[in-house]
């Protein structure tokens, strides 16, 4: 037995807007006394977000927004540090097979869900049989879950996980692939109760959810070992970035989220506020329909490579970005497994006289133009500007486009919607986890069938089959540096650059947010008078 791995002069397409708003109300609220702290007792935390969740059902999460809620209350058997590096979850420890088949786990022994029972290996089979159950819907089941061909129950605190085929993965996507549920309950209350009143087991615990509004949650004090230094958070869902900025400002919320790239200068000059910000593995490319499109052009690589050399990333890192945000060559950030600079290729140079001459040897249809969809603001920094930006400089090489912008829930239907409109040629694409693997987000993103997946090549289907049967770690990274780089020559995407994530905050939060996530993990926030 081993012990696992631990991964160690273009003009600007928007108009700048100004913080009156914030500056007006700044003296709005007048400043309490802070009972709970003069008694000792916890602070409260209150935080703007842009976008809600989509479901609290920890088998069916439908998107990225979906973990500021699931981040925060439910957990896997491994986790993850502020760094970013594998650590134990639920599991006090785990071993594996020489073969890659099985993994020993042993349980915490004071691991408790939010009704107060305790989990056991009892919990941890139920969880792997209600996230393969089809009635569930699990639209994330095929990253592991349906690799395991049985969870053999110990004693109440020790399992036996047995795979189908090594899972090089398996461990680091145990914690975002995997949360565990409680048998128990819901037994007692039912899927759809559930949903509504769910129980997890981390720092924090349900509250309440009221659609449009907030949601609440409050810290859990039996935790393992993240017990939050807050009571209990109260995400006010608020779409307007201005507004969220306000109330910042006014003292309404402690920390902002989703603020953008544009904001983050003048809110550094501000004296009552501050600005955090980390780098994530938060994917932003402009998506190719290359295998649904009614235009044949977008099939021939030849066009989509085309499409790459029109764009001029550098130009939008620093006018659209402004700087918040790593460019990327393969559609992977850095830190990836197997995305390391220098295995594989840099970002598509900017180059629209090559651009233009290959899409004239492919014989492309100038006067027909893309219809483009763009996501509105909310999930993800300056994404309908990219769309401008971008537009603007297909132009340059002669490509007409049409944009619509659709809300995040319109967006994430057509995005992940099983069948694929014939109708949409590119679209804002982002795809986001929270560890260095690859696999949860490349298969749903590239493999033909895939639940965000608009391409379609029987060669890369062939390798992203084989992305996890590796034992060793060094031969699975070699694979995936061949992997990137046949992603990168095949462009299924105008690929851009992984985000850097930004929050605002009160003088009065103490808070280095997780690396590597796009959405607010909350356990190690500290507030202050």
């Amino acid at each position: 037995m081993t012990e696992p791995h631990t991964p160690k002069p273009f003009r600007r397409p928007f108009r700048r807007r100004t913080l009156g708003l914030m500056v007006a109300a700044s003296c709005a609220l007048s400043v309490l006394p802070n009972l709970a702290l003069a008694q000792g007792r916890k602070p409260p935390l209150t935080m703007a977000i842009g976008i809600e969740p989509l479901t609290l059902d920890a088998g069916r999460v439908s998107g990225g927004a979906d973990y500021m809620f699931f981040g925060n209350v439910f957990e896997g058997i491994y986790s993850h540090d502020i760094d970013g590096k594998l650590v134990p979850g639920l599991a006090e420890k785990a071993t594996v097979s020489a073969d890659g088949l099985t993994y020993d786990v042993t349980l915490r022994a004071n691991a408790k869900f939010h009704n107060g029972d305790p989990v056991t290996a009892e919990d941890i089979r139920f969880s792997w049989e209600r996230g393969v159950d089809p009635k569930i819907r699990n639209p994330r089941a095929n990253v592991i879950l349906n690799n395991i061909t049985d969870v053999e129950i110990v004693d109440p605190l020790h399992v036996k996980i047995k795979l189908k085929k090594p899972d090089a993965s398996f461990l680091d996507n145990s914690d975002q692939y995997w949360y565990i549920v409680p048998k128990t309950y819901i037994a007692q209350v039912g899927d759809e109760e559930f949903a509504r009143k769910p129980v997890g087991t981390g720092p924090f615990k349900f509250v309440e959810f009221k659609v449009r509004s907030h949601l609440k949650l409050e810290g859990f004090e039996q935790h393992w070992g993240r017990v939050p230094a807050v009571s209990e958070v109260t995400m006010k869902i608020v779409p307007e970035e201005q507004t969220r900025l306000a109330q910042l400002q006014t003292g309404e919320v402690d920390i902002a989220a989703g603020i953008t790239p544009v904001i983050a200068p003048t809110l550094k000059r501000l004296a009552s506020v501050k600005i955090a910000s980390v780098p994530t593995f938060e994917n932003i490319a402009i998506g190719i329909n290359a295998a649904y499109s009614s235009n044949p052009d977008l099939k021939k690589p030849e066009v989509r490579q085309a499409l790459n050399l029109a764009v001029d990333r550098e130009a939008l890192l620093k006018t659209v970005m402004l700087g918040y945000a790593t460019l990327s060559g393969p559609p992977c950030a850095q830190g990836v497994e197997g995305c390391t600079k220098g295995n594989v290729p840099g970002p598509y140079a900017y180059d629209p006289k090559k651009a233009r001459e290959m899409l004239k040897a492919a014989n492309f249809d100038f006067s027909k133009p893309l219809r483009y969809v763009a996501l509105a603001p909310g999930r993800a920094p300056q994404s309908k500007e990219i769309g401008e930006a971008v537009a603007g400089m297909l132009s340059k090489v002669g490509i007409k486009s049409e944009m619509s912008v659709l809300d995040y829930g319109a967006w994430l239907a057509m995005y992940g919607a099983k069948v694929k409109d014939p109708n949409v040629d590119l679209f804002f694409s982002t795809l986001t986890d929270y560890n260095p693997d690859p696999s949860g987000r490349i298969t749903r993103l590239f493999r033909t069938g895939g639940v965000f997946s608009w391409f379609n090549d029987p060669a890369i289907d062939e390798k992203l089959d084989r992305i996890n049967n590796f034992v060793s770690v060094d031969e699975r990274r070699a694979f995936l540096n061949g992997l990137w780089t046949d992603l990168h020559t095949q462009a299924p995407q105008i690929i851009l650059w992984s985000t850097t994530t930004i929050y605002g905050m009160s003088k009065k939060i103490d808070w280095e947010p997780s690396h590597n996530v796009s959405w607010p993990l909350l356990w190690n926030v500290k507030k202050t008078v």
